[in-house]
């Protein structure tokens, strides 16, 4: 299981222009910042216990323009004063999930260089009272592409300070008594009083079990080395970039493939019916992991399916990405493919087309648009210079689209694991979905002219492409030469269109294929395409 880390107090290491990797300081206390630039001085405290009120000595010259909460993606709460209320932040804060809080100030032309105090106010929904401060040198306006130049305070999920219903608010003080006499009264605090962060109470998890493969063909054997730093480096990505309060993950005994591999899609098939007959729950993700040096089969790197957010789309829940010789190239393809399983389409960058990219992406040319934060690595990603994951171009880290796209994704899949919970949960003999499933016919037909066929559990896809409502697409089910039933079926293609998937409900009576020895398929050319019923895996559960 890999879970965020605490953020108790971050002390810099220096300054860039696009990221900073500022680090943990472990005990409460100073953090001393060595770049260039203002925050030459910088100290952090806390106050819990002290009930004696603190001097108040508002800051003046000196206006708070935002304050950001960042969990990976920039949610501004407070704005020139005012609270930001839900419905215009554009994107969720995660409980249970470390976070940023960022303070951006201008300063008036009449400020003097000196030293301010910023104050971060909380309120916990037990009654529980806290006040952070930190005090800088401030020469200038806040610079957002460091910590460095900026007020800045770390909350601890693991500390309980993460939580639905807490309130903050923020203020600017004068070091000394009378200090800024004479210049212009700024936006000191804000909001005026405390008020939501922003919390989201519900439960936000993602479930993935890696599978890694075992090529054995002719002169190669060569099995995904999943070693710990390799599934740190993966994991921790998976992490950063998506909205979830805990990833649980595993990594499941090889699998072994002994065909040429031409094309990566082949094996979303596979993986289909593994997770079938391990009746996986339906909000696990089954990622292979395909061991290629260079990273990549005829230029791609990675291949999965775009299920919907249906119970019954579990069997699509599967993708794959090439294991090569970088594991931080391959942590970047898991992420995008891992982005498909959970809905994305695609996103338009200038440099590097890519198959049906999503047109209601909001920011120019799939840049971020807002500032990206990783709450492991303590990596700032800059809006102007990096790239959605679900885009082609690089450098990229999650957007706030992204963001609140697979939120609602996980949130809904995640609550599949508590309905009920005070009943007893679900009825698990009946399937892992708690209910009978339908059973399924499924043909993967893939782009290196191969075909696999499985039967496994679960309903058609909600956003299949499907060819006109009478139904093109179908199949038909024969003995000895006879018709047995003629089948509607659907047509879902893989992110990349490489691999389609034609899938059919069978009827009670025809489950396993009882009484069937040949299934014919037809193409868009009306052109038959016959196997005999031994070429099925037919589900073991």
């Amino acid at each position: 299981m890999a879970t965020g880390l605490a953020v108790l107090s971050l002390a810099l290491l220096g300054c860039g222009s696009d990221t900073t990797d500022p680090t943990l300081d472990d005990a409460t206390g100073d953090g001393d910042g060595d770049g260039d630039g203002d925050g030459d001085d910088t100290s952090t405290s806390e106050d819990t216990s002290d009930p004696t009120p603190m001097e108040q000595f508002p800051a003046m010259g000196i206006s708070i323009t935002q304050v950001e909460a960042n969990q990976g993606t920039a949610v501004i709460i407070g704005e020139n004063g005012e609270w930001v209320p839900g419905a215009e932040r554009l994107a969720p804060l995660v409980k249970n999930r470390d976070t940023l809080i960022r303070v951006h100030y201008e300063i008036d032309p009449s400020f003097t260089p000196r030293e301010i105090e910023a104050r971060l106010l909380l309120e916990l929904p037990d009654g529980t009272t806290t006040t952070r401060t930190q005090v800088r040198q401030i020469t200038g306006p806040s610079q957002a592409n460091t910590l460095q130049e900026i007020f800045y305070f770390g909350l601890v999920a693991e500390q309980g300070e993460v939580a639905p219903g807490m309130t903050y608010k923020v203020e600017l003080h004068e070091v000394e008594a009378g200090a800024g006499t004479g210049e212009t009264e700024g936006v000191w605090q804000t909001p005026a009083k405390p008020d939501q962060v922003g919390i989201q109470p519900e439960p936000v998890e993602l479930k993935i079990v890696f599978v890694p493969y075992h090529h054995l063909y002719e002169n190669i054997d060569r099995v995904a080395q999943t070693t710990d730093e390799t599934m740190k480096i993966i994991t921790d990505a998976l992490f950063e970039q998506n909205p979830i309060e805990e990833l649980i993950w595993e990594v499941h005994e090889p699998v072994l493939w002994e065909l040429p591999m031409d094309n990566l899609g082949s094996v979303l098939g596979p993986m289909s019916a593994l997770r079938d007959n391990e009746m996986a729950f339906p909000n696990e993700y089954y990622h292979a992991l395909f061991p290629v040096p260079n990273g990549g089969v005829a230029g791609v790197a990675g291949v999965a399916s775009v299920p919907g957010d249906g119970k019954g789309e579990g069997e699509s829940r599967v993708s794959v990405s090439a294991l090569g010789n970088s594991p931080n190239n391959t942590a970047g393809t898991v992420v995008h493919e891992i982005g498909h399983n959970e809905g994305l389409q695609h996103v338009f960058c200038p440099f590097a087309a890519a198959a049906s990219p999503d047109p209601t992406y909001p920011y120019q040319n799939g840049l971020l648009g807002t500032w990206g934060f990783g709450v492991l690595s303590f990596k700032l990603y800059s809006p102007d210079n990096h790239y959605d994951y679900m885009s082609y171009c690089g450098p990229s880290w999650v957007s706030k689209w992204s963001w609140t796209k697979t939120f609602t994704r996980a949130k809904t899949l995640t609550s599949w694991d508590y309905a009920d919970a005070g009943s007893g949960g679900f009825d698990l003999t009946l399937g892992p979905a708690g209910y009978e499933e339908k059973q399924l016919l499924i043909g993967s037909i893939n782009g290196d002219a191969t075909e696999f066929w499985w039967t496994a559990h679960g309903t058609l896809p909600a956003n299949a492409d499907v060819y006109g409502d009478d139904y093109d697409h179908y199949i038909e089910l024969r003995n000895a030469g006879e018709l047995v039933a003629l089948l509607p079926a659907i047509v879902r293609y893989t992110n990349d269109y490489s691999t389609a998937w034609l899938t059919a409900e069978l009827p009670t009576e025809l489950e396993g294929l009882e009484g069937i020895d040949e299934i014919v398929r037809f193409d868009d050319l009306q052109q038959a395409h016959s196997l005999p019923k031994s070429r099925v895996q037919l589900s073991r559960r």
